[in-house]
């Protein structure tokens, strides 16, 4: 038994001596270190350069964020977006500049027209403006200029200021373009009467202050130069007053000046072809040109400028010398079309002494017109048989006047060959084109086939090169007439 048991305990002792150096080199393997996974230091330096990068952009400035942000917000939008992108960015772009247009308009020429009025005015103003020239409306225009007038009253504006006047004639010019001529004549002669009305009034009334004044003895003047006012609100009112009549003074120069335009503009519509009232129009011309004359031997026999306002800081505020002329001048052309030559004669030379003097030694196209003009009517007068009166009451030979209106032509040819661009412009062509045709006429009417001829082609040559087709029509049935001679 003992045996037994000893070969049992041999064979347990065999089995742990089998067993025990492979458990001792796992116990040393174990506690060896073990190398790490090359995917393991991978992932930890990504997260260490992650971590330094985050730390980086901490430190980074704003625009140096807003840049990197923009940098990765546009990464592929060309790509993705090829049309559309670049439609988009001329879009953004061409709407910039037009409200940048839009301003500068606004500022620079919108914005002065309104300057001188109220705000309340003015934003009416521009309601009456937008149906006037964006959306032609007369009813709605006609509504926002009478509201602006009443406005206007009531904050305190002269009724005569420049700032009521022009808003009545914005009316008139509105009611025009819509094609109601009758009511736009209706305004302007209503504004007309109202405007010289007062201007008589004021000048009766200053008148009567001067002739009572010119009455009270110079000792009771002194006396009453002596006085001393204090109260304030006595000494403001006369301050008001006298701005007042300071201001009317001014103003009467300047509602006389915008008269003689209204009457000129009357003329034109009663001219025109919805009207078709010469008779009107030729009286609205004469009373402008009356007017006109009227006023300038008013100012000489006081003493004052004939040519622009009554005092220097207005010197626009009456017609200068050249605006006379051409009211002279237009009524002398329309004397021209109905054949009233002899009338015609004095408006010209009228009008070239006042343009003569106004221009001095630098003429203007201007004057080569109304020499031309003076050309024509002694023409017309040679050829009505009309002949011209000397001071003597003795007439005029015919020949004479010939020779004279071939000297009033060549003149123009000559003032209009001195004229040089940029003074120089259209009337000085067409001028010179009638001024060479005139002498034609004139050659013609001496029995000169061959000068008239000459000159009718000279007249032609012009017209063509200037591409007056009217004018080369002319001259072409005087050519074909002559031929049949």
């Amino acid at each position: 038994m003992f045996r037994a048991a000893s070969r049992r305990a041999c064979a347990s002792a065999q089995k742990t001596a089998q067993h025990t150096p492979q458990a001792l080199s796992r116990s040393i393997s174990s506690n060896t270190t073990r190398p790490t996974p090359l995917h393991t230091n991978y992932r930890l330096l990504n997260r260490l350069v992650s971590r330094n990068a985050f730390l980086q952009t901490r430190h980074l400035s704003f625009a140096q964020r807003m840049r990197y942000g923009f940098r990765e917000a546009s990464k592929g939008i060309w790509r993705k977006n090829p049309i559309l992108l670049p439609i988009a960015l001329i879009s953004t772009i061409g709407a910039g500049l037009l409200f940048a247009y839009i301003a500068y308009i606004e500022i620079t020429r919108v914005g002065p027209q309104y300057h001188k009025f109220p705000p309340p005015v003015a934003e009416t103003l521009r309601t009456a403006v937008y149906y006037t020239e964006v959306d032609l409306n007369p009813p709605k225009a006609l509504k926002a200029y009478k509201e602006a007038l009443h406005i206007a009253v009531e904050m305190g504006l002269h009724p005569f200021s420049d700032e009521v006047i022009g808003i009545k004639l914005q009316v008139a010019m509105m009611l025009e373009k819509a094609g109601l001529v009758k009511p736009a004549i209706d305004v302007l002669e209503r504004t007309k009467v109202e405007a010289l009305n007062w201007v008589d009034d004021v000048r009766k009334k200053k008148t009567l202050q001067s002739k009572e004044a010119a009455l009270v003895p110079d000792r009771k003047k002194a006396e009453e130069d002596k006085v001393v006012v204090d109260d304030p609100e006595i000494l403001e009112e006369q301050k008001r007053i006298r701005e007042l009549e300071e201001f009317e003074d001014r103003q009467q120069d300047k509602m006389l000046k915008k008269t003689v335009g209204i009457q000129m503009k009357l003329a034109e519509l009663y001219s025109s072809d919805y009207i078709q009232d010469e008779k009107k129009a030729e009286q609205a011309q004469v009373a402008a040109v009356e007017l006109s004359l009227k006023e300038m031997h008013r100012r000489q026999a006081l003493g004052l400028p004939v040519g622009g306002g009554s005092q220097n800081e207005n010197s626009d505020a009456w017609l200068n010398l050249t605006e006379m002329a051409t009211a002279l001048t237009d009524l002398a052309t329309t004397y021209v079309t109905q054949e009233k030559y002899e009338l015609a004669m004095p408006l010209y030379l009228r009008a070239l002494d006042l343009l003569r003097v106004d221009e001095g030694n630098s003429p203007t196209c201007k004057q080569v017109t109304l020499l031309n003009g003076v050309a024509t009517a002694m023409a017309g007068q040679v050829q009505r048989g009309v002949r011209q009166q000397q001071q003597q009451q003795q007439p005029v030979p015919r020949e004479q006047t010939i020779d004279a209106a071939k000297k009033w032509a060549q003149k123009a040819i000559d003032v209009a060959a001195r004229i040089q661009p940029p003074v120089r412009d259209e009337d000085c062509d067409l001028s010179c084109v009638a001024a060479t045709y005139n002498l034609g006429e004139l050659a013609e009417m001496q029995g000169k086939r061959e000068e008239a001829v000459k000159r009718y082609r000279e007249s032609k040559s012009l017209a063509v090169g200037l591409g007056f087709e009217d004018a080369v029509a002319v001259a072409d049935g005087a050519l074909k007439r002559l031929s049949k001679k």
